[in-house]
């Protein structure tokens, strides 16, 4: 359970040097009002920048920043999880980003981005999931209809607490890259090994005829073996070259910019969609699809030509998206394919090394001695050939665990995959999800079923079987999904005790395109959360009764201040 307690800011967007501050966990709901501009708003953007570096509102980082006093800005936020207490502190200019743990600080980690992720460790969610299910707002929000399945689906797997599964994944991956590598090196080891023990085979038929010999011959001998040790000299020192310098490329950050790239190619196509979506109402209807009122035509013409200058914009960006995709596939193509023949290269390199060490024991082995130490090293190759023997069966037992150890790993990815165990527990909590939303939109008197596949497409039928989809209900009619999602996946954080929390933010939700029976019902039902701290942000000061305290911000000058608090 993550519990708020208060965020304090100051010299944050029109907040000046003096902290503004507010308890997050005192009173069961809360009222804040104010004038346009007054900085009512701030409190959604100072938690989120808190939490995660960046305002909730579309605001450039440095636009955080007061215009006035432009420095010491900072956002300090104090939360719990399992009843242990942390702080979050915040600024810019300077900058600052700490986290305490009981009043310690958490050593920093060396980047930023790692720090980051320890924070949204600790809090059980990022920031598109908490946007989710602490914040809906009139402003930025996305509504989890409106985002890729991929997103989504993170989303769910936050909130059923699955998340543990996309990491072992992770690490999977990892191990059984390095067990393919223990493979190929085993097999590598089995061919020098064979290769060792050929040699001291080698070594013990030229001892055991060397008595034979003559000294001229082993002198031939050794001539050979050191001109193949000069061969495979030159062989190691030309590659050692070709080597140096060369460093494996990191192909990660590559196919994360790809995925960002195909996220952003995404949501293009759904601004096209909508944009086409729009002329073509305009072009087919001349009644408003909310209130029935008639369409001027300059408003219809108006309103087509903004949304083909938005297709027009979206054409534009077109060959930039796929130029820029086309290169990062290229570029990951280029590494694949250096890192390769790196690999290629070390691996030649190790095998010339130890066929180096190999012809050099050869060479030592190969010495002129009497009738007496020839016996000697008979006996002494002999045990060396056992040895080598033993060595092989060793490695060709490695190799037989390896082999098992991979089929295990190949079963453990075929169940942390998506369509794996996570598929079957998400499964599981799907007629649970369905359930709530389906009772949330009922309370609020919603004339259609909605259901959710396990794609987290959705389904959705009037009382006559007709079928809709998300994007053709009005603004209010896609409010009211949007609300009870937010409150099904509360409900499903708080039965699975993942992140599950006391704080909900509603931005301008009862001004806007919810009529007036759909808000009465909104109120119903946030006076009826237990357990939750709940901050409605409006214009309207009609509805002050409803709520236990009321919080109105007004401007001061060029500063935005709380004129009282109940």
């Amino acid at each position: 359970m993550i519990v708020f307690e208060k965020v304090s800011y100051k010299n944050f967007l029109s907040t000046g040097n003096t902290p503004t501050e507010i308890f997050l966990n005192r009173v069961p709901s809360a009222l804040i009002t104010g004038h346009n501009g007054a900085g009512k708003s701030t409190i959604l953007d100072a938690i989120t920048y808190g939490l995660y570096g960046k305002p909730y509102r579309n605001i450039n980082k440095p636009q955080l920043l007061n215009t006035v006093n432009e420095k010491n800005l900072e956002v300090e936020l104090d939360f719990k999880v399992n009843e242990v207490s942390y702080k979050v502190i915040r600024g810019i200019k300077p900058g600052k980003f700490e986290i305490y743990r009981e009043g310690t600080l958490i050593e920093h980690d060396a980047a930023i981005k790692d720090y980051q992720n320890r924070l949204e460790t600790i809090v059980g969610m990022n920031y598109k999931a908490f946007t989710q299910i602490v914040i809906l707002g009139s402003a930025r929000y996305q509504s989890f209809m409106d985002l890729s399945s991929n997103d989504r689906r993170t989303i769910i797997e936050e909130i059923l607490d699955i998340t543990v599964f996309s990491k072992m994944n992770t690490v999977l991956k990892n191990k059984m890259t390095n067990t393919e590598l223990d493979i190929k090196d085993n097999d590598y080891q089995k061919e020098l090994g064979k290769t060792k023990i050929s040699s001291q085979k080698g070594l013990l038929k030229n001892l055991l005829s060397r008595s034979q010999e003559s000294e001229a011959k082993i002198a031939d001998e050794r001539t050979r073996i050191e001109d193949e040790i000069s061969q495979v000299e030159n062989k190691l020192l030309s590659l050692q070259e070709m080597i140096v310098d060369k460093q494996e490329k990191d192909v990660n950050e590559l196919h994360d910019k790809l995925s960002s790239i195909k996220i952003k190619g995404n949501e293009m196509r759904q601004r096209e969609k909508a944009a086409k979506d729009r002329i073509t109402f305009y072009e087919m209807s001349s009644e408003c699809e909310t209130c029935k009122q008639p369409i001027d035509e300059y408003v219809k013409e108006e309103q087509i030509l903004i949304q083909q200058g938005e297709l027009s914009v979206i054409d534009k960006a077109k060959p930039a998206m796929g130029e820029a995709l086309g290169s990062i596939q290229t570029k990951i193509d280029e590494a694949n394919e250096f890192n390769t023949q790196l690999r290629e290269m070390i691996s030649e390199s190790r095998s010339l090394n130890n066929q180096k060490k190999t012809l050099q024991q050869v060479l030592r082995n190969t010495v002129v001695t009497t009738k007496d130490t020839d016996d000697d090293d008979i006996a002494e190759a002999r045990q060396q050939l056992e040895q080598l023997e033993k060595d092989l069966k060793t490695i060709e037992i490695d190799y037989l665990k390896l082999v098992e150890e991979k089929h295990s790993q190949e079963i453990c990815k075929i169940l942390l995959k998506d369509d794996g165990i996570k598929a079957k527990i998400i499964k599981q909590y799907l007629p649970i999800m369905n359930n709530l939303i389906n009772r949330f939109l009922d309370r609020m008197g919603a004339n259609y079923s909605f259901h959710l596949d396990e794609q987290f497409n959705e389904v959705i039928k009037s009382r006559y079987r007709d079928t809709f989809s998300y994007a053709s209900f009005s603004e209010g009619e896609k409010q009211r999904i949007d609300l009870a999602l937010m409150f099904t996946w509360r409900e499903i954080a708080k039965l699975k005790n993942s992140i599950a929390t006391n704080l909900l933010i509603l931005d301008e939700i009862g001004d806007s395109s919810m009529d007036g029976e759909g808000t009465d019902v909104l109120w119903d039902i946030l006076k009826d959360m237990a357990d939750t701290n709940i901050f409605v942000i409006s214009h309207k000061t009609s509805n002050v009764d409803k709520f236990s305290s009321h919080i109105e911000f007004f401007k001061d000058g060029n500063f935005s201040k709380i004129k009282d608090s109940k």
